[in-house]
């Protein structure tokens, strides 16, 4: 994908999370979490193409890149990462709660569309 693609992703899965999902947050906490981090993932993916063309397929490097080309927001991204594995892939005990959820739409994705916003 191009840089616009990426940003134009992250904005639809932003709006998604907006319009329809932060209105049964009390009920569904983890699906707000996964789409917030891949919101965030499109981001990070605009920044690293259009400043360093670089492209990813595996979590894992693009982990690498963003906490040596964007180490600023890694903790930020990585918490997003985290909670969307953690609704994902682990039991309903340990899927992120409503508070969570809501800290990582507030802080956690504003971070990162901030930082990313400024810098593409």
């Amino acid at each position: 994908m191009n840089f616009k693609s990426h940003i134009l992703k992250a904005e639809q899965n932003k709006d998604f999370l907006q319009k329809y999902l932060l209105k049964i947050i009390k009920s569904c906490p983890d699906w707000v979490t996964v789409v917030a981090f891949y919101s965030a993932l499109h981001f990070a993916e605009a920044f690293l193409k259009k400043n360093h063309n670089l492209d990813f397929e595996r979590h894992e490097e693009r982990h690498t890149a963003i906490s040596y080309l964007m180490r600023e927001i890694f903790p930020a991204y990585y918490r997003l990462y985290d909670l969307s594995v953690n609704a994902r892939y682990k039991s309903i005990e340990d899927a992120p709660t409503c508070e969570e959820a809501r800290s990582a739409i507030e802080f956690d994705l504003v971070q990162v569309e901030e930082y990313i916003k400024s810098r593409v």
